[in-house]
C-alpha cells in the first residue's frame, strides 16, 4: 500500500503540474508494444516491468522469456535501485544477473532473461514541469493508476471532480461497468459483441476524462448526454450478463471430463530388444521403465510418440548402426493402463511412422563401415500408431487438430517423471494444461505456451472441449522444439528452445 500511496502523491503532484524526478527506458529490442529506439518516459517512484496487466511497463505474451512480473524500478534517494521479482527468469544488467538488487547509473543496458528485450536506463535532464496536460494525464493513468487500480480510483474521482462537479456518479458508473468487464472475462466465454460494445463504452469514457480540460459548462452537458447512454448500456449488460452466467455456469470441472479418460491413458514401458544377426536372433530382457505415455482411440488405434519408439535407438550409437548397417534391431515395449483394464505387448516393428524427414548418415564405426540414422521428430512427423484388438478408446478430431486458434485452451493427462514418484500406489496419469499459442499449424506441429507437462508425457494425449463441451483428443505431446546444429566433426546436434510443441492428429489420422 505504501507503494500505491507514493504513486498516487507523485502522479499528484505531476498533474498539478509539479516538477518530478524522471528517467526513460529506451527500448533496444523489436516486441509488438515496443519497437526499437522507442522509449517511455517514467514519472513514479515504483515500476514494475513484465506480462502482466498490472505492470506499468509491460510486454505482450510474444515475449516467452518475460515472467508476468518479472523486474521492478524504486527510486530511493536521488538513486534507482533495480529489483528481480521473478523465481524463473534472471534480470541483466550490462548482460551480468541481478542477484537480488542493483544500483542503475545512466546507460546501464537492462535485460530481461537472456534471450528477452533489452532496454537502456537513461537518466532524464528534461523538466517535466514543460510537459503537455495530454501527456501528463496518459503517463499518470499508466503508471501511477493502472498498477494500483483500487486506490487510483480515488485519483480519477478527484480529478474529474477539479474540473467538473456533479460527475460522481458517472464515475461509480465506470467503475461498476469495468468490475463487470472483468467478471466476464475471468469467465473466458465472453461473446464478440459483448466485448465490443465494452470496449466502446471504454473508449468513449477516455475521450472524456481526456477532455476534462474543455470548459465546464460543456463537459458537464456531454457527461449528462453520455450518463443516459451509460445507463441504459449498463442495464443492456447487466442482463446479458446474467443471461451468459445462467448459460456457462460454473467453471469447467476437469475432474469430472478426465475421469473417463484415465484409463485410456497408458503407461509405455521398455521391456527389451533382440538383434536378429547372421548367428540367429540374440534377445537382451530390460528391467521395465515407465519411460513415456501412449494412448487409445476410437476404434482401438493406440498411438504415441515416434521418439517414444527410437528412444533406445536414440540413446544407443551401437544399437543405431546395428539396425542401419545390415543387422534388424527389433525393440520391445508394454503398455499398459493405470487400473489393469487394457495391456498389451507390441515392437517398434508393428507401428505405423514416417520417416521420411531423418537422415541416413554413412559413418565409420568402430572400423566397421556403415550408416547412423538422425530423426527429425520437430516438423509434425513425431507419431506413431497400430490397431490393437481393443474396441474402446477417447474420442478425437483431426481437422479440429489442423485449424485450432491462439487462445484456445488445452489438457493433457500423462505419466510425468514415469513412475518414480508414486510411493502411494496411485498410478493414475497426472494431469496438466497448456493454451495454442500459435493458430492453426506451423512446420507440421501445433505451438503452445503455459505448458506443465514434464518428461515422461511424452507421447500422451492433448485435449480441448468441442462445440459441445466434450472432449476430445486433438494431438500428441511431442515436447520442446530443437533446433539442429551440426559440429565441427560432422555430427548433429539438437539444441533445446522454450517453445513446446504438439503433433496434430491430422498429420496422420483422417
Amino acid at each position: 500500500m505504501a507503494k500505491a500511496t507514493q504513486a498516487l502523491t507523485t502522479g499528484l503532484k505531476f498533474m498539478g503540474g509539479g516538477a518530478v524526478s524522471a528517467y526513460t527506458l529506451e527500448y533496444l529490442s523489436d516486441s509488438k508494444r515496443h519497437k526499437i529506439g522507442s522509449y517511455d518516459t517514467i514519472v513514479v517512484p515504483y515500476v514494475e516491468l513484465g506480462r502482466s496487466s498490472s505492470c506499468a511497463v509491460q510486454f505482450d505474451e510474444d515475449a516467452g522469456t518475460v515472467s508476468r512480473k518479472h523486474a521492478a524500478i524504486e527510486k530511493r534517494g536521488n538513486d534507482y535501485v533495480i529489483k528481480n521479482l521473478s523465481g524463473t527468469n534472471p534480470t541483466l544488467v550490462n548482460g551480468r544477473p541481478v542477484n537480488k538488487e542493483y544500483y542503475l547509473k545512466n546507460g546501464d543496458e537492462i535485460q530481461l532473461s537472456y534471450e528477452g528485450p533489452k532496454m537502456r536506463f537513461n537518466v532524464s535532464d528534461t523538466g517535466t514541469a514543460k510537459m503537455g496536460m495530454t501527456k501528463r494525464l496518459n503517463l499518470v493513468m499508466q503508471q501511477a493508476v493502472k498498477p494500483y487500480k483500487m486506490a487510483a480510483m480515488g485519483l480519477v474521482a478527484f480529478i474529474v471532480l477539479l474540473a467538473a462537479g456533479g460527475v460522481y456518479g458517472f464515475i461509480q458508473l465506470n467503475h461498476e461497468n469495468t468490475v463487470l468487464s472483468e467478471q466476464m472475462e475471468f469467465q473466458k466465454k465472453i461473446t464478440k459483441a459483448q466485448a465490443d460494445s465494452l470496449a466502446e463504452l471504454n473508449k468513449k469514457n477516455n475521450m472524456l476524462l481526456s477532455e476534462v480540460k474543455n470548459s465546464k459548462a460543456e463537459v458537464q452537458r456531454q457527461f449528462d448526454r453520455e450518463r443516459q447512454k451509460l445507463l441504459k448500456q449498463n442495464q443492456e449488460l447487466q442482463k446479458s450478463f446474467s443471461e451468459f452466467k445462467s448459460k456457462a455456469g460454473s467453471a469447467t470441472n476437469y475432474a469430472q471430463i478426465i475421469e473417463p479418460l484415465k484409463n485410456k491413458t497408458l503407461a509405455l514401458y521398455l521391456t527389451g530388444y533382440t538383434v536378429e544377426g547372421p548367428n540367429g536372433p540374440e534377445t537382451v530382457e530390460l528391467e521395465a521403465q515407465c519411460m513415456c505415455t501412449g494412448f487409445m482411440l476410437e476404434g482401438g488405434v493406440f498411438a504415441t510418440a515416434r521418439h517414444c519408439i527410437d528412444a533406445l535407438m536414440s540413446g544407443s550409437e551401437d544399437l543405431n548402426f546395428l539396425d542401419h548397417s545390415g543387422i534388424n534391431v527389433v525393440t520391445h515395449f508394454k503398455a499398459k493402463s493405470y487400473d489393469g483394464s487394457i495391456e498389451f505387448d507390441f515392437t517398434d516393428d508393428n507401428m505405423n511412422s514416417d520417416f521420411s524427414g531423418d537422415q541416413l548418415k554413412q559413418v565409420t564405426y568402430k572400423g566397421q563401415t556403415g550408416a547412423m540414422r538422425i530423426p527429425d521428430y520437430f516438423h509434425g512427423k513425431d507419431w506413431a500408431y497400430v490397431q490393437t484388438s481393443y474396441n474402446d478408446g477417447m474420442a478425437f478430431d483431426p481437422a479440429l487438430s489442423m485449424n485450432l486458434k491462439a487462445g484456445t485452451q488445452l489438457f493433457v493427462l500423462g505419466y510425468s517423471y514415469g513412475t518414480q514418484f508414486r510411493e502411494s500406489g496411485n498410478m493414475e496419469p497426472y494431469f496438466s494444461t497448456a493454451k495454442v499459442t500459435q493458430s492453426g499449424i506451423e512446420q507440421g506441429t501445433v505451438r503452445v505456451t503455459e505448458a506443465g507437462w514434464d518428461g515422461g508425457n511424452s507421447g500422451g494425449p492433448v485435449f480441448t472441449l468441442n462445440e459441445e463441451g466434450e472432449p476430445v483428443v486433438i494431438g500428441l505431446v511431442t515436447g520442446k522444439y530443437q533446433q539442429p546444429k551440426e559440429t565441427a566433426n560432422g555430427d548433429v546436434v539438437w539444441i533445446p528452445t522454450s517453445i513446446k510443441v504438439v503433433t496434430p492428429l491430422g498429420n496422420f489420422l483422417k
